[in-house]
């Protein structure tokens, strides 16, 4: 079976974040530990990543894992797709593109879906998402409750290491959620927006 698209995206978002914050690339085997694949797996994305033009492999002798260079043609912030603002939806989806901003590598965006946010963040608004822990309790974030839920809300907590959180949404008429800490994933805080037209404009299709 080929390797999914949106397996791929992953992949790649998580080496470009890396970067990011450390200044290199991962060990690749930890980088399948810690997706759950195996390391031929995670060869076959990195092998159709390489054909789309996102980064190039060059082997380093046998027994040794190639050396993987990012390449930047194919930059900006994938955009995944839905996320919901009032109840929580399935797994991200296959990204629809990217938004060519630079430099901005443990960036994402997802478009948002349902009027929990309102007025703040509208239905159809796409929000710009950074893979790292919030610093305060209030910050807007998308979180996932369980398995492969997703919701944008305001995290809330008390203490240095709360064993529970609030899922609070900005819209009154929805109610706030209370989350065990073990049930609560952390996508990302948010960041910024785009509303109307202009995503359109901006979207650059990723390879294929």
């Amino acid at each position: 079976m080929p390797p999914r698209p949106v397996k791929q995206l992953q992949v790649l978002d998580a080496l470009r974040g890396a970067y990011a914050r450390h200044g290199r690339l991962p060990e690749l085997t930890a980088l399948a530990r810690s997706f759950g694949i195996s390391y031929p797996t995670l060869r076959e994305h990195l092998r159709a990543l390489e054909a789309k033009g996102q980064l190039r492999m060059e082997s380093r002798g046998p027994g040794r894992s190639p050396l993987v260079t990012l390449l930047g043609s194919a930059g900006g912030v994938p955009l995944f797709g839905e996320i919901a603002a009032g109840v929580p939806v399935g797994s991200y989806p296959e990204p629809e593109g990217y938004l060519p901003f630079r430099d901005r590598p443990d960036h994402f965006a997802l478009r948002v879906r349902g009027d929990s946010m309102a007025d703040r963040i509208e239905h159809g608004d796409v929000v710009l998402l950074q893979r790292t822990p919030p610093r305060r309790s209030g910050e807007i974030c998308a979180v996932r409750v369980g398995e492969d839920e997703a919701t944008l809300k305001y995290l809330e907590w008390r203490g240095s290491e709360p064993r529970r959180y609030r899922l609070r949404p900005h819209n009154p008429a929805y109610p706030t959620l209370g989350v065990p800490a073990e049930e609560l994933h952390i996508d990302g805080v948010f960041r910024g927006l785009l509303r109307g037209e202009v995503v359109d404009e901006l979207l650059v299709e990723g390879g294929g």
